[in-house]
């Protein structure tokens, strides 16, 4: 600790030695009562951080900030894709994400699972301000710029808001003409009120630059895309293209989609070993290794599930930072073998469909 002056407020006359030694001795006594309090604090503030609960120690809801200024959780709630994100099922998963912290909700009009949302959402007695809600526009339900715009008022109608946080383009499957009335729909709806940022969903860098050219350079705030550590090249390079033009990037199948099992079918992990090494070595689990490797790279995500355990493990993660070699060996491990499903899963969209804009996409 760096040595602390102490100015004198003692006339510089003279004075008795008596008087002269009294000050000093006052002086003194308040230094040292000061240094007492300083270390004391500092102590306690040090003690304090090393014996917080595994929840105090946790970073549950950071922000990725959007181009128009809108901070938009960093960890959110997918709701695709699984049994549990229907019915009652996903009422109460939605319920447990909330109560444990979890602000961000990412739904669609293709999920079916707006008025469960909703209620949830309602019952859950948060203030609708506090809350992100993120929706998109299906092609199939609405080709063009009329039917975009009654397709974010029936949005908004299940799940019992008077504004989404944040509406995309589901995918581009529509073909460049009709997609860019469908953008057009977005910013009208936008204008008026309904949501407070527009994006895209599997969209690739030609297409965004196609949609943004016919609307002024009304450029998405976000793309929400297949990203992993096991993406193809391509998928990773729009990610870094994205970030570089003010894009944010919501990640889905970070943890490898509905049918990527924590465990293989002996009882074991089914985890590469590098990330379970990693997850040791942090005291972390998998998930949380996969998931802070999307976070260093101001990469959103919304991992799924309808186990109240993994939902907690998903949202509230030990604060540690990978190093550049963690993330290198990471992303040089061997994929989990159940995360290349060709029909399903992190490789359905492959490094062509990446590269080729308007490209039919392959189905789900």
């Amino acid at each position: 600790m760096a040595a602390i002056k102490l100015k004198s407020r003692l006339p510089i006359g003279r004075t008795t030695l008596r008087s002269r030694w009294k000050s000093v001795v006052t002086i003194a006594g308040a230094a040292a009562i000061f240094l007492l309090f300083f270390a004391g604090g500092h102590k306690s503030k040090k003690g304090k951080s090393s014996s917080q609960t595994n929840e105090e120690s946790t970073t549950p809801v950071s922000s990725v900030r959007l181009r128009s200024g809108l901070n938009m959780p960093s960890i959110g709630y997918g709701t695709c894709c699984r049994p549990s994100a229907k019915g009652e099922a996903i009422y109460k998963s939605t319920g447990i994400f909330l109560k444990h912290g979890g602000r961000l909700i990412d739904t669609a009009m293709a999920y079916s699972n707006h008025v469960e949302i909703g209620r949830a959402v309602k019952d859950s007695g948060i203030s609708r301000s506090e809350m992100w809600i993120t929706s998109k526009v299906s092609p199939n339900k609405a080709k063009s710029y009329d039917e975009c715009l009654l397709a974010v008022d029936g949005i908004l109608q299940e799940l019992g808001t008077s504004y989404l946080d944040l509406v995309l383009i589901h995918t581009p499957k529509l073909g460049k003409e009709l997609t860019i009335e469908l953008w057009k729909g977005l910013i009208e709806a936008k204008r008026q009120g309904k949501t407070k940022a527009i994006g895209v969903s599997n969209f690739n860098q030609g297409e965004i630059e196609d949609i943004a050219k016919a609307t002024g350079g009304e450029l998405p705030e976000a793309n929400e895309i297949q990203q992993h550590p096991w993406s193809s090249q391509a998928w990773k390079d729009l990610a870094r293209w994205q970030k570089d033009n003010g894009i944010a990037t919501i990640a889905y199948t970070s943890l490898g989609g509905s049918r990527f099992h924590r465990t293989d079918n002996s009882g074991g992990s089914a985890w590469p070993r590098k990330v379970t090494e990693l997850a040791q070595k942090y005291g972390a689990t998998e998930s949380q290794v996969l998931l802070r490797w999307a976070l260093q790279k101001d990469i959103a995500v919304i991992p799924g599930s309808g186990n109240e355990e993994h939902i907690k493990e998903n949202l509230i993660i030990p604060f540690f930072e990978l190093s550049a070699k963690d993330i290198s060996d990471i992303e040089g491990a061997e994929a989990p073998m159940a995360w290349f499903d060709p029909k399903r899963g992190p490789r359905k969209y492959g490094d062509e469909e990446a590269a080729k804009p308007w490209q039919k996409k392959k189905k789900n």
